[in-house]
């Protein structure tokens, strides 16, 4: 679909508000167009142009003196009987019918309420166009972000893990706004300020077509050069959109690493890193914006140069009185021509906004249009229960589709069963761990569970069965109870607690300011990592999952906070299947079977005394662990 369709189709869900405001918008040009037109007959009635003074008289009759007021100019000249000649002589008598009085002080006090009653009309009208497209422009915002929010939450992890956290907030917040303001310029300022030229043109037309075919003459080289701004611009604006991705991901990895920045002593590392990434999007704005504010003095040359020739045509024919052409049509021409300025100044802006909004619209629409590579099934199987085993099949996968992180994995887990994997940094241990729950798929082969490739399994009931434990813990910046409960709906209290005495972790917390209603900050960094840890745990044990993965649950830990883990640990996998990837092999001796891992494929396999006896891979990294101690 064609960039613009795809982007101004989202107004179609709002249409019953965009006739409402395009109605109002429609009224407010009418009564703003209104109020122009009043100043010719205005200033006729004041200073009684086209005419002598005709005092009123005692033997003048009161409708005769009303009459006498008027100028002499609403009659239809016989050498001129065009429709346009006469809708404006008509359009004259309309105003004065309505201001109709017996003195010309009456009259201006009726032009005086006439023109309040308009202006109150011409802001009502306003007010309800801007508040109808206020409620359009946000809900269509709100709409994008949920949209992106919805999108980041189907695509896989290695979609995150190739770009950065500043780039991807970045299309959320700084590109939707800028797409905002394309959509506020380019449909509500538009609308209006389309209406109020249209008037005001119809009314130049009526009051000259000469002149106003005149003043048109520039209008071809105006939109010339708005179009050439409009093409540099939204080049421009991509880069400039791209830069500020850059400072978001400069400031976001600062602050997450600020414990690293400043264990290094790298703040001014930090700080050049960012001012450079901000003097790059400075330029990049500059350029962007040197461009954009040459539309307003060159539009204001030409309409000023525009304005002279009119000037100069009309006032000749004035001066020479050639012309029924009187000084209340041409003021009133003037103001309608001036009045035209600001929204044709709109108008002329509206490519140059809606270019730049574009350049944003193709990086969200690029998001949402990124393939999903994990997808739920077409016919989905719903999995409530894990009875009989865990099977990788001849599985092959790359991050990149080049280079083969697991290659020809087979082996399988039973039920009940505690499997360990372990092997040299590199090895593929934790991929190996993520292809279960669906973070990725493989390339090659097949992993089933109870019989059942899981690519068929509901991605929901999938990662139901399971619990997952990592190295790195993530916690949000919310109450302990809430970090606990987390995916669980209506969890009690008692339960929370419950979870948390099995997991180590209730002490620590009965100790916390507010116990579990304590906010963790920012991922966790008001605890220790072995806290961290603990409630992670917690987590998953009031998940009650049947198959649990513990990626390096312990390896980052000091002994005493790793006692307390892997006690904790091996309450969590009683009667449980349990897949454990393990840093420190002291901890999984008792393990069922033990996988050990090198370059992506799985070298050995046995248990604990069994790896050690065959003095193979197992053995030597037993040894540089433990400095041969024997086992």
């Amino acid at each position: 679909m064609n960039l613009y369709a795809r982007t101004f189709s989202v107004f179609k869900d709002h249409w019953q508000r965009i006739v409402a405001a395009t109605f109002s918008a429609a009224l407010h040009a009418i009564f703003a167009g209104a109020l122009v037109w009043m100043v010719g007959p205005l200033l006729m009635t004041l200073f009684q142009a086209g005419q002598a003074d005709m005092a009123p008289t005692e033997q003048t009759a009161p409708a005769e003196q009303a009459e006498s007021l008027l100028p002499g100019n609403l009659t239809l000249p016989e050498d001129d009987v065009s429709f346009v000649t006469e809708l404006k002589v008509r359009m004259k008598r309309w105003v004065y019918a309505i201001v109709e009085a017996d003195t010309r002080e009456g009259m201006l006090v009726n032009f005086c309420i006439l023109m309040v009653a308009i202006g109150v009309l011409k802001n009502l009208f306003v007010y309800l166009q801007g508040f109808w497209m206020a409620f359009v422009q946000q809900s269509i915002i709100r709409r994008f972000r949920n949209q992106l929010f919805e999108k980041y939450q189907r695509l896989s992890l290695d979609y995150f893990h190739r770009r950065r956290t500043g780039q991807i907030i970045s299309r959320v917040t700084n590109d939707v706004l800028v797409l905002n303001e394309s959509l506020e310029i380019g449909f509500t300022r538009a609308t209006t300020s389309a209406l109020q030229v249209l008037l005001m043109l119809v009314f130049l037309f009526i009051l000259s077509w000469e002149l106003t075919l005149l003043s048109l003459v520039i209008m071809p080289v105006l939109f010339g050069f708005i179009w050439f701004l409009g093409k540099k611009l939204r080049k421009y604006s991509g880069r400039t959109q791209e830069k500020m991705a850059d400072v978001n991901s400069v400031l976001e990895e600062a602050v997450n690493n600020m414990r690293i920045v400043k264990a290094f002593s790298m703040e001014r590392y930090e700080m050049k890193r960012f001012f450079a990434s901000t003097y790059d999007f400075f330029r990049s704005l500059l350029r962007m914006t040197r461009i954009r504010h040459l539309n307003s003095p060159i539009n204001d040359t030409l309409a000023t140069a525009a304005g002279a020739m009119i000037v100069l045509f009309a006032g000749t024919k004035i001066l020479t009185e050639t012309s029924r052409f009187d000084v209340g049509d041409f003021m009133t021409f003037l103001l309608a021509l001036f009045s035209m300025i600001q929204p044709v100044k709109v108008l002329s802006s509206v490519h140059v906004k809606i270019q730049e909004g574009m350049a944003a619209a193709e990086r969200i629409f690029r998001v949402m249009d990124e393939e999903e590579r994990v997808t739920e099934p077409k016919h989905p199987v719903s999995v409530n229960r894990f009875t009989d085993n865990i099977v990788y099949d001849q599985v092959r996968f790359s991050y990149t589709g080049r280079e083969m992180v697991l290659q020809d994995i087979s082996f399988e887990v039973k039920v009940g069963e505690v499997v360990a994997i372990v092997g040299p940094s590199g090895a593929g241990k934790s991929t190996l761990l993520d292809l279960l729950p669906r973070f990725y798929d493989p390339q090659g082969g097949m992993i089933s569970i109870d019989g059942i490739d899981i690519r068929k399994i509901n991605l929901s009931s999938l990662r139901g069965l399971m619990g997952i434990v990592t190295q790195e813990t993530y916690l949000f910046n919310d109450t302990v109870m809430n970090n606990i409960a987390y995916g669980i709906d209506n969890a009690s209290r008692e339960k929370v607690e419950e979870a948390a005495r099995m997991a180590n972790a209730h002490r620590f917390i009965a100790e916390l300011p507010e116990k579990y209603e304590t906010v963790v900050g920012n991922r966790g960094i008001m605890l220790s990592g072995g806290q961290k840890q603990r409630i992670a745990i917690a987590r998953a044990l009031l998940k009650n999952p049947q198959i649990l993965i513990f990626d390096e649950a312990t390896s980052a830990l000091d002994t005493e906070s790793e006692l307390l883990v892997q006690e904790a640990i091996d309450r969590l996998m009683e009667d449980r299947t349990a897949l454990v990837v393990a840093h420190r092999l002291s901890t999984i001796k008792n393990a069922d079977r033990i996988l050990v891992m090198q370059d992506g494929r799985i070298v050995e396999s046995g248990a604990h005394q069994q790896l050690l006896d065959s003095q193979g891979l197992y053995h030597r990294l037993y040894n540089l662990q433990f400095g041969g101690v024997n086992a």
